[in-house]
Protein backbone atom coordinates (compact mmCIF):
# COMPACT_ATOMS: atom_id res chain seq x y z
CA UNK A 1 0.00 0.00 0.00
CA UNK A 2 1.36 3.43 -0.88
CA UNK A 3 0.24 6.85 0.23
CA UNK A 4 -0.08 9.11 -2.80
CA UNK A 5 1.32 12.61 -2.44
CA UNK A 6 -1.67 13.92 -4.39
CA UNK A 7 0.27 16.43 -6.48
CA UNK A 8 3.71 16.99 -7.92
CA UNK A 9 5.71 18.58 -5.11
CA UNK A 10 9.40 18.84 -5.80
CA UNK A 11 9.93 20.57 -2.45
CA UNK A 12 8.59 17.71 -0.34
CA UNK A 13 11.17 15.85 1.74
CA UNK A 14 9.77 12.38 2.39
CA UNK A 15 7.40 9.77 1.04
CA UNK A 16 5.49 7.59 3.47
CA UNK A 17 5.29 4.00 2.30
CA UNK A 18 3.77 0.93 3.92
CA UNK A 19 5.57 -2.35 3.23
CA UNK A 20 3.89 -5.64 4.05
CA UNK A 21 0.44 -6.08 5.52
CA UNK A 22 0.83 -4.38 8.92
CA UNK A 23 1.36 -0.85 10.10
CA UNK A 24 4.67 -1.92 11.61
CA UNK A 25 6.20 -1.52 8.14
CA UNK A 26 5.62 2.23 7.91
CA UNK A 27 8.89 3.97 7.08
CA UNK A 28 9.98 7.40 5.93
CA UNK A 29 11.86 7.22 2.63
CA UNK A 30 13.74 10.15 1.04
CA UNK A 31 12.25 11.51 -2.16
CA UNK A 32 14.13 10.82 -5.38
CA UNK A 33 14.70 13.18 -8.26
CA UNK A 34 13.22 12.37 -11.67
CA UNK A 35 16.64 11.24 -12.87
CA UNK A 36 17.11 8.97 -9.85
CA UNK A 37 13.71 7.33 -10.43
CA UNK A 38 14.55 6.77 -14.09
CA UNK A 39 17.88 5.17 -13.25
CA UNK A 40 16.33 2.99 -10.56
CA UNK A 41 13.42 1.80 -12.69
CA UNK A 42 15.60 1.02 -15.71
CA UNK A 43 17.67 -1.41 -13.63
CA UNK A 44 14.57 -3.41 -12.65
CA UNK A 45 12.38 -5.84 -14.56
CA UNK A 46 8.83 -7.15 -14.39
CA UNK A 47 6.66 -6.35 -11.40
CA UNK A 48 9.49 -4.60 -9.58
CA UNK A 49 9.96 -2.21 -12.48
CA UNK A 50 6.24 -1.47 -12.61
CA UNK A 51 6.19 -0.79 -8.86
CA UNK A 52 9.09 1.61 -9.28
CA UNK A 53 7.19 3.54 -11.93
CA UNK A 54 4.08 3.50 -9.72
CA UNK A 55 6.08 5.11 -6.92
CA UNK A 56 7.70 7.58 -9.30
CA UNK A 57 4.29 8.64 -10.59
CA UNK A 58 3.02 8.99 -7.01
CA UNK A 59 5.81 11.48 -6.46
CA UNK A 60 5.65 13.16 -9.88
CA UNK A 61 2.08 12.70 -11.17
CA UNK A 62 2.48 15.32 -13.88
CA UNK A 63 5.73 13.97 -15.35
CA UNK A 64 4.76 12.58 -18.77
CA UNK A 65 7.81 10.40 -19.37
CA UNK A 66 6.99 8.09 -16.46
CA UNK A 67 3.61 7.26 -18.01
CA UNK A 68 5.29 6.57 -21.36
CA UNK A 69 7.86 4.27 -19.78
CA UNK A 70 5.30 2.40 -17.70
CA UNK A 71 3.02 2.13 -20.72
CA UNK A 72 5.79 0.49 -22.73
CA UNK A 73 6.43 -2.02 -19.94
CA UNK A 74 2.73 -2.89 -19.88
CA UNK A 75 2.78 -3.26 -23.66
CA UNK A 76 5.78 -5.60 -23.53
CA UNK A 77 3.86 -7.70 -20.99
CA UNK A 78 0.82 -7.87 -23.27
CA UNK A 79 -1.23 -5.65 -20.95
CA UNK A 80 -2.79 -3.55 -23.66
CA UNK A 81 -5.55 -1.96 -21.58
CA UNK A 82 -3.13 -0.81 -18.88
CA UNK A 83 -0.79 0.53 -21.56
CA UNK A 84 -3.70 2.42 -23.12
CA UNK A 85 -4.46 4.12 -19.80
CA UNK A 86 -0.86 5.29 -19.49
CA UNK A 87 -0.58 6.62 -23.05
CA UNK A 88 -3.96 8.33 -22.81
CA UNK A 89 -2.86 9.98 -19.56
CA UNK A 90 0.38 11.13 -21.19
CA UNK A 91 -1.56 12.74 -24.04
CA UNK A 92 -3.95 14.35 -21.56
CA UNK A 93 -0.97 15.91 -19.79
CA UNK A 94 0.78 16.93 -23.04
CA UNK A 95 -1.17 16.71 -26.29
CA UNK A 96 1.86 17.92 -28.25
CA UNK A 97 4.02 14.97 -27.23
CA UNK A 98 4.87 12.88 -30.30
CA UNK A 99 6.21 9.99 -28.20
CA UNK A 100 2.86 9.72 -26.43
CA UNK A 101 1.04 9.36 -29.75
CA UNK A 102 3.61 6.81 -30.89
CA UNK A 103 2.91 4.83 -27.73
CA UNK A 104 -0.81 5.05 -28.41
CA UNK A 105 -0.21 3.86 -31.98
CA UNK A 106 1.78 0.83 -30.81
CA UNK A 107 -0.89 -0.02 -28.25
CA UNK A 108 -3.68 0.31 -30.82
CA UNK A 109 -1.73 -1.91 -33.22
CA UNK A 110 -1.31 -4.58 -30.53
CA UNK A 111 -5.04 -4.35 -29.76
CA UNK A 112 -5.88 -4.95 -33.44
CA UNK A 113 -7.17 -1.43 -34.07
CA UNK A 114 -5.29 -0.69 -37.31
CA UNK A 115 -7.24 2.49 -38.06
CA UNK A 116 -6.59 3.86 -34.57
CA UNK A 117 -2.91 2.98 -34.88
CA UNK A 118 -2.60 4.66 -38.27
CA UNK A 119 -4.28 7.86 -37.02
CA UNK A 120 -2.01 7.99 -33.97
CA UNK A 121 1.09 7.57 -36.14
CA UNK A 122 -0.11 10.36 -38.42
CA UNK A 123 -0.47 12.66 -35.42
CA UNK A 124 2.95 11.68 -34.06
CA UNK A 125 4.65 12.45 -37.38
CA UNK A 126 2.72 15.70 -37.69
CA UNK A 127 4.15 16.74 -34.32
CA UNK A 128 7.69 15.50 -34.99
CA UNK A 129 8.63 14.52 -38.53
CA UNK A 130 12.35 14.50 -37.74
CA UNK A 131 12.28 11.60 -35.28
CA UNK A 132 13.51 8.35 -36.88
CA UNK A 133 12.05 6.24 -34.06
CA UNK A 134 8.51 7.14 -35.13
CA UNK A 135 9.16 6.04 -38.71
CA UNK A 136 10.80 2.82 -37.47
CA UNK A 137 7.80 2.07 -35.30
CA UNK A 138 5.35 2.77 -38.12
CA UNK A 139 7.39 0.66 -40.52
CA UNK A 140 7.01 -2.28 -38.15
CA UNK A 141 3.28 -1.63 -37.99
CA UNK A 142 3.02 -1.53 -41.78
CA UNK A 143 4.61 -4.91 -42.37
CA UNK A 144 3.48 -6.77 -39.24
CA UNK A 145 0.02 -5.24 -38.92
CA UNK A 146 -0.97 -4.46 -42.49
CA UNK A 147 1.42 -6.63 -44.55
CA UNK A 148 2.20 -3.45 -46.51
CA UNK A 149 5.88 -4.06 -47.14
CA UNK A 150 6.42 -1.27 -49.64
CA UNK A 151 5.22 1.33 -47.15
CA UNK A 152 7.35 -0.31 -44.47
CA UNK A 153 10.46 -0.06 -46.65
CA UNK A 154 9.68 3.59 -47.38
CA UNK A 155 9.46 4.36 -43.67
CA UNK A 156 12.72 2.56 -42.93
CA UNK A 157 14.37 4.57 -45.71
CA UNK A 158 12.98 7.80 -44.25
CA UNK A 159 14.26 6.84 -40.80
CA UNK A 160 17.71 6.19 -42.26
CA UNK A 161 17.74 9.61 -43.95
CA UNK A 162 17.14 11.26 -40.59
CA UNK A 163 20.26 9.62 -39.09
CA UNK A 164 23.06 11.34 -40.96
CA UNK A 165 26.22 10.36 -39.04
CA UNK A 166 27.80 7.22 -40.49
CA UNK A 167 28.99 6.06 -37.07
CA UNK A 168 25.58 6.52 -35.43
CA UNK A 169 24.52 3.04 -34.17
CA UNK A 170 20.92 3.85 -35.11
CA UNK A 171 21.87 3.47 -38.78
CA UNK A 172 22.78 -0.16 -38.19
CA UNK A 173 19.63 -0.84 -36.19
CA UNK A 174 17.40 0.60 -38.92
CA UNK A 175 19.20 -1.40 -41.61
CA UNK A 176 18.83 -4.65 -39.63
CA UNK A 177 15.14 -4.00 -39.01
CA UNK A 178 14.57 -3.34 -42.70
CA UNK A 179 16.46 -6.55 -43.56
CA UNK A 180 14.07 -8.50 -41.31
CA UNK A 181 11.10 -7.10 -43.22
CA UNK A 182 12.79 -7.83 -46.55
CA UNK A 183 13.40 -11.46 -45.59
CA UNK A 184 9.75 -11.88 -44.69
CA UNK A 185 8.63 -10.24 -47.95
CA UNK A 186 10.96 -12.47 -49.95
CA UNK A 187 9.25 -15.62 -48.64
CA UNK A 188 6.30 -14.91 -50.94
CA UNK A 189 8.10 -12.76 -53.51
CA UNK A 190 10.88 -15.13 -54.45
CA UNK A 191 12.60 -12.75 -56.86
CA UNK A 192 13.15 -10.34 -53.99
CA UNK A 193 15.97 -12.44 -52.57
CA UNK A 194 18.40 -10.54 -54.77
CA UNK A 195 17.52 -7.39 -52.85
CA UNK A 196 18.15 -9.26 -49.60
CA UNK A 197 21.67 -10.14 -50.77
CA UNK A 198 22.31 -6.50 -51.70
CA UNK A 199 21.05 -5.34 -48.31
CA UNK A 200 23.35 -7.73 -46.45
CA UNK A 201 26.29 -6.60 -48.57
CA UNK A 202 25.42 -2.99 -47.78
CA UNK A 203 25.29 -3.61 -44.03
CA UNK A 204 28.57 -5.54 -44.07
CA UNK A 205 30.05 -2.57 -45.93
CA UNK A 206 29.22 -0.11 -43.13
CA UNK A 207 32.84 0.57 -42.23
CA UNK A 208 32.05 2.88 -39.31
CA UNK A 209 29.65 0.50 -37.62
CA UNK A 210 30.68 -2.16 -35.11
CA UNK A 211 28.93 -5.42 -35.82
CA UNK A 212 28.68 -7.91 -32.97
CA UNK A 213 29.32 -11.64 -33.61
CA UNK A 214 25.56 -12.22 -33.17
CA UNK A 215 24.75 -9.60 -35.81
CA UNK A 216 27.33 -11.03 -38.20
CA UNK A 217 25.87 -14.48 -37.68
CA UNK A 218 22.40 -13.15 -38.53
CA UNK A 219 23.68 -11.41 -41.65
CA UNK A 220 25.49 -14.47 -43.00
CA UNK A 221 22.51 -16.72 -42.28
CA UNK A 222 20.25 -14.27 -44.09
CA UNK A 223 22.53 -14.13 -47.12
CA UNK A 224 22.95 -17.90 -47.08
CA UNK A 225 19.17 -18.36 -47.25
CA UNK A 226 18.86 -15.77 -50.01
CA UNK A 227 21.68 -17.24 -52.09
CA UNK A 228 20.19 -20.72 -51.73
CA UNK A 229 16.82 -19.49 -52.99
CA UNK A 230 18.59 -17.75 -55.89
CA UNK A 231 20.33 -21.06 -56.69
CA UNK A 232 23.71 -19.48 -56.01
CA UNK A 233 24.88 -22.55 -54.11
CA UNK A 234 28.59 -21.83 -53.91
CA UNK A 235 27.87 -18.46 -52.30
CA UNK A 236 25.33 -20.06 -49.96
CA UNK A 237 27.89 -22.67 -48.89
CA UNK A 238 30.50 -19.99 -48.23
CA UNK A 239 28.05 -18.08 -46.03
CA UNK A 240 27.08 -21.21 -44.09
CA UNK A 241 30.75 -21.82 -43.31
CA UNK A 242 31.05 -18.25 -42.03
CA UNK A 243 28.06 -18.84 -39.77
CA UNK A 244 29.65 -21.95 -38.25
CA UNK A 245 32.81 -19.99 -37.51
CA UNK A 246 30.85 -17.24 -35.76
CA UNK A 247 28.29 -19.38 -33.96
CA UNK A 248 28.43 -20.16 -30.26
CA UNK A 249 28.62 -23.72 -28.96
CA UNK A 250 24.87 -24.42 -29.00
CA UNK A 251 24.66 -27.90 -30.62
CA UNK A 252 21.10 -27.44 -31.89
CA UNK A 253 22.09 -24.29 -33.79
CA UNK A 254 25.11 -26.05 -35.27
CA UNK A 255 22.86 -28.92 -36.32
CA UNK A 256 20.51 -26.64 -38.21
CA UNK A 257 23.33 -24.96 -40.14
CA UNK A 258 24.98 -28.27 -40.95
CA UNK A 259 21.63 -29.57 -42.17
CA UNK A 260 21.37 -26.51 -44.41
CA UNK A 261 24.89 -27.19 -45.67
CA UNK A 262 23.80 -30.71 -46.51
CA UNK A 263 20.95 -29.38 -48.62
CA UNK A 264 23.29 -26.98 -50.39
CA UNK A 265 25.81 -29.70 -51.14
CA UNK A 266 23.04 -31.92 -52.49
CA UNK A 267 22.02 -29.16 -54.89
CA UNK A 268 25.65 -28.90 -55.96
CA UNK A 269 25.70 -32.64 -56.74
CA UNK A 270 28.19 -33.40 -53.97
CA UNK A 271 26.39 -36.35 -52.40
CA UNK A 272 29.23 -37.73 -50.22
CA UNK A 273 29.85 -34.28 -48.74
CA UNK A 274 26.10 -33.80 -48.27
CA UNK A 275 25.85 -37.06 -46.31
CA UNK A 276 28.88 -36.14 -44.23
CA UNK A 277 27.31 -32.77 -43.36
CA UNK A 278 24.05 -34.46 -42.37
CA UNK A 279 25.90 -36.97 -40.19
CA UNK A 280 27.73 -34.08 -38.50
CA UNK A 281 24.35 -32.40 -37.93
CA UNK A 282 23.01 -35.56 -36.31
CA UNK A 283 26.04 -35.77 -34.05
CA UNK A 284 25.13 -32.30 -32.80
CA UNK A 285 21.44 -33.11 -32.49
CA UNK A 286 20.44 -36.79 -32.84
CA UNK A 287 16.74 -35.84 -32.82
CA UNK A 288 17.06 -33.60 -35.86
CA UNK A 289 14.37 -34.34 -38.42
CA UNK A 290 16.00 -35.73 -41.53
CA UNK A 291 14.78 -34.57 -44.93
CA UNK A 292 12.65 -37.05 -46.86
CA UNK A 293 15.38 -37.33 -49.49
CA UNK A 294 17.65 -38.75 -46.81
CA UNK A 295 14.96 -40.90 -45.19
CA UNK A 296 15.13 -43.03 -48.33
CA UNK A 297 18.84 -43.48 -47.84
CA UNK A 298 19.10 -46.62 -45.73
CA UNK A 299 22.73 -46.05 -44.90
CA UNK A 300 22.10 -42.64 -43.39
CA UNK A 301 18.88 -43.62 -41.64
CA UNK A 302 20.63 -46.63 -40.13
CA UNK A 303 23.46 -44.41 -38.90
CA UNK A 304 20.93 -42.01 -37.39
CA UNK A 305 19.30 -44.87 -35.46
CA UNK A 306 22.68 -45.87 -34.10
CA UNK A 307 23.22 -42.32 -32.80
CA UNK A 308 19.83 -42.39 -31.06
Amino acid sequence: MKKCLGKWSAGALTVLAIYGSTLEGVQAEPLRTVSQWQQRAEKLRGERQLRAYDEAIDQYPAYVDFYLRRGKVHLQRGESQLAKLDFDKAILLDDKNAAAYTGRAEERACAGDSQGAWLAYEQAIKLDDKNPLIFQSRAHFYYEGLADYRQAFADYDQAAKLVTAEDDPRRLKIALQKLGAQLKYATFQNGYYGTVVNSVDSILGMKKQRLSPRQLEYLYISRCVANYELEQYSEALRDSQQVLRLMDSDPSKHARILQRQSRILTKMGLEPAAKAAMKAALRCNPKLLVDRQYELDKDLVGWQQEVW
